[in-house]
């Protein structure tokens, strides 16, 4: 077995998570104009018109809840404060935002209210279903498109071969994107009946019993994400059909699961945690000028520094092999002595 163990190929360091968070901020100070996307939409979703819908669904929302108000024998001043609450957050809906679209989007802060520096925005409040389905679902389409031709620019910055941006290329990512959304949806869909199903038996029988449940889903959540954390990186850096996009993604989990995990962790630590500085300043004040520029340079790096992870690890997997053909094929060896790629930062 020591002779076995001694066999091991080398390997060569990958980068730390810290430098390549430190490589995207530097690619994006060095090329401001990837930030524009998020600056432009973050723009008009503060000074243009907002979509409302709460005028539509406000007598529908006021029967249901006088109807539950009148047959409660308790708890009504909670039934009136929870319809408050909603109604309050109805009104608050700008279907402009789903020009926003995830996990292939362009991200923006959450603007609510119609206040702006320059004074309030207009509303247009939308009066029936036949105006609300199609136009979300224009937005939406909008939304992907969008999102498609931001990565696609960001990752043609981030590639080292220094791929230009072309239409063509755009166009069989876009395919390859809508490939992504359906897969979505059929996965959605194909759980949601099952997973529905055990958590509302499960709320109703106990709720600690849906808490429960509820880490349970939640683990079986990142259990599947990890995976396919690198399907969009695969598509837009390698040109990667969406089947061999999936193949790339899965396989360089495998390995490397354990760093995109930090990965992920940190850059939603560092993600959200701006998000709460950004949003300090009032909708009123010039201010929030400021913070919408950090918070697109913000989003645009760490955008960047998951396509520059992806190119990193994807060379790391080239380089390496026969490293990890070893490690492949000696899985006995593997429980008895693990060697991890190291990482420098």
């Amino acid at each position: 077995m020591v002779m076995e163990i001694r066999d091991i190929p080398e390997t060569t360091p990958i980068p730390g998570i810290i430098k390549i968070l430190g490589d995207g901020c530097n690619l994006i100070a060095n090329r401001i104009y990837l930030m524009a996307a998020p600056i432009l939409l973050d723009l008009f979703l503060l000074f243009g018109p907002k979509l409302r819908i709460n005028e539509f669904f406000q007598p529908y929302m006021d029967a249901a809840f006088k109807q539950m108000i009148t047959t409660a024998s308790a708890g009504r001043q909670q039934l009136e404060m929870s319809a408050e609450l909603l109604m309050r957050t109805l009104g608050s809906v700008n279907l402009f935002g789903f020009l926003q679209t995830f996990p292939i989007g362009i991200r923006t802060i959450s603007y609510g209210g119609t206040a702006t520096p320059l004074g309030n925005s207009a509303e247009i409040q939308l009066k029936s279903l036949l105006q609300i389905i199609p136009l979300i679902m224009i937005l939406i389409g909008t939304g992907i498109l969008l999102g498609t031709l931001y990565y696609s620019i960001v990752s043609a910055a981030c590639a080292k071969e220094n791929k230009n941006f072309t239409w063509k290329r755009f166009g069989t990512q876009l395919l390859n994107v809508i490939l992504l959304y359906i897969s979505i949806i059929i996965l959605m869909v194909f759980l949601a009946i099952p997973f529905g199903c055990v958590m509302t038996l499960s709320f109703m029988i106990s709720p600690v019993l849906y808490q429960i449940f509820f880490l349970i889903l939640l683990v079986i959540s990142c259990w599947v994400i990890i995976p396919l954390f690198f399907i969009p990186q695969a598509i837009f850096m390698k040109d990667l059909d969406f089947p061999h996009a999936v193949k790339q993604s899965f396989t360089m989990s495998s390995w490397a699961g354990t760093l995109i995990i930090r990965y992920i962790l940190l850059s939603l630590v560092l993600s959200f945690g701006l998000d709460m500085i950004w949003t300090i300043p009032d909708q009123s004040s010039w201010l929030i000028l400021v913070s919408i520029f950090g918070h697109a340079f913000v989003s645009s790096a760490m955008l960047a520094s998951s396509f520059i992870l992806f190119r990193e690890l994807d060379q790391w997997q080239t380089e390496n092999k026969r490293f990890l053909d070893w490690r492949k094929s000696n899985h006995r060896i593997k429980q008895l002595f693990k060697k991890e790629p190291e990482t420098h930062e």
